[in-house]
């Protein structure tokens, strides 16, 4: 184990974008600073990270354990993860593997919330829902005269970012396999090749399009390499559609996705497509999927 724990915590992990590098093992790195949007050639390792994204909130902590998100949960996901994607571009029996198929869906299902931006809306709604939960039928039961009026005032007195450690622990342990991560796996799972296309695909922060899996067109697509691209959907319809898309045009639609729901970076090979990026970048951002806005529909005594 390495004498201190990682801090520079990367929500596009480097072997994900590693499959946007040239020759030069690098990538085009675009930013938004300032209203404006900057391009740089960087390393993976210098681009879609965030020192201390996945810290512990709380301050006087031992570190390792401070930063066991990243080294024991994300990085577990990511090693899993970038095995899976091998696979799933080399090999044209990894469709098939349930193992595969289940890293991948992890991984799927972790880049839809693991961001700085969809983090911090969905630590936000998880310490609204702790405030919320009724538990005043217990606090009552031990209530004694000096005692603060509520529970919440009471558990914050006693450590004040109660809340906050709370929510990130929800967070934490939301991110193992689950059954949005089963439903994908079950979902028919198919390539796209777009190496005939004029442009290649593009990466970002929000790479994942996903139609609520629930409704009768639900799918999910993702681009796999700048010449490939997953689709998952079990409506014969959805299929057919997306059988009939010319290789070209269908890079345009996942390029539009997703650099307009980008909201830190896009990752590209060159700068073919500079002027798209620039025009297009963080116009949609997706809303977390927790936000405070959808708290109304939570029973948080559930």
């Amino acid at each position: 184990m390495a004498s201190n724990p990682p801090r520079r915590h990367h929500y596009v992990p480097e072997f994900y974008q590693r499959k946007w590098a040239g020759d030069d093992r690098q990538v085009e790195r675009y930013e938004r600073r300032n209203q404006t949007v900057v391009c740089r050639r960087v390393f993976p390792a210098s681009a879609g990270f965030q020192e201390d994204l996945y810290r512990h909130p709380r301050t006087e902590m031992d570190e390792w354990n401070a930063q066991a998100l990243e080294w024991a949960v994300f990085q577990r996901i990511d090693d899993a993860g970038a095995k899976a994607l091998d696979a799933l571009l080399t090999d044209g029996r990894a469709l098939r593997d349930n193992t595969v198929r289940r890293d991948w869906a992890v991984f799927l299902r972790s880049m839809l919330v693991r961001t700085p931006f969809q983090m911090a809306g969905t630590l936000a709604s998880l310490e609204q829902i702790w405030r919320d939960v009724d538990v005043s039928e217990q606090y009552a039961a031990i209530f004694k005269p000096g005692m603060p009026e509520t529970a919440t005032e009471f558990l914050e007195a006693l450590n004040p970012s109660q809340a906050k450690e709370s929510a990130f622990q929800l967070f934490a342990g939301a991110m193992a396999d689950d059954q949005t991560t089963h439903h994908i796996m079950k979902l028919p799972w198919r390539i796209f090749d777009c190496s005939t296309a004029d442009y290649q695909l593009l990466l970002s922060d929000h790479p994942v399009v996903l139609v609520p899996l629930e409704t009768s067109d639900g799918h999910i697509a993702m681009p796999l390499s700048p010449t490939k691209f997953l689709v998952a959907a079990a409506n014969d319809r959805t299929k057919a559609i997306a059988d009939s898309i010319p290789p070209k045009r269908a890079v345009r639609i996942m390029n539009t996705f997703t650099v307009r729901r980008a909201q830190h970076c896009v990752i590209a090979s060159d700068r073919a497509q500079d002027a798209f990026i620039r025009k297009h970048f963080g116009a949609e951002p997706v809303l977390p999927f927790l936000a405070p806005n959808k708290l109304t529909s939570i029973n948080p005594a559930a």
